[in-house]
């Protein structure tokens, strides 16, 4: 769709939302969204960079991981799940 045309489909659209009032909190949440600057993670880089690290390992074939159905056996086996 072209710039022009999908412009006129938006404002058409926008006109039905804003008669509805559910609709029109609904579209100030999504400006809000794309408005507000990102937040910082709360998870720590060095969180991030452990994975990384421990994902190489297991890349490279320094360490070996189990499939989820051995995983899962061995919760079995131990605890009935």
């Amino acid at each position: 769709m072209e710039t022009k045309e999908l412009r006129r489909k938006l404002i058409k659209d926008f006109g039905k939302f804003i008669d509805d009032d559910s609709k029109l909190e609904i579209l100030e949440s999504v400006f809000d969204a794309i408005n507000h600057e990102e937040k910082e993670s709360i998870v720590p880089d060095s969180h991030y960079n452990l994975v990384a690290e421990e994902r190489e390992k297991y890349l490279s074939g320094e360490i070996e991981a189990n499939s989820w159905e051995e995983v899962e056996q061995r919760l079995n086996a131990k605890y009935g799940f």
